[in-house]
């Protein structure tokens, strides 16, 4: 598989974003998230877009097993720190 490069101004938009200021979104999950998947059996979710990871630290925290990816480097390093902090 080869590595496809991120479109250069998206991820310097977002890059931008997520390190200029101190928390892009509100730490809570998606609240279509919530109603969709509350009551699903957890299993392996990919979380495309991730941000700082509060889809994937509230869907793990119901037993899921997540992969979350991101444009970003800087909202993945937030969203692995939230994780860790989680548990």
């Amino acid at each position: 598989m080869t590595d496809i490069p991120a479109p250069a101004p998206a991820a310097e938009f977002w890059e931008a974003r997520y390190r200029d200021t101190g928390r892009v979104w509100s730490g809570r999950p998606n609240e279509l998230l919530v109603q969709e998947a509350a009551e699903l059996t957890p299993g392996t979710a990919l979380d495309l877009g991730c941000g700082e990871g509060a889809d994937a630290v509230w869907l793990a925290s119901l037993g899921w097993r997540v992969t979350g990816a991101d444009i970003s480097a800087t909202a993945l390093e937030r969203a692995a720190g939230h994780a860790a902090e989680a548990g």
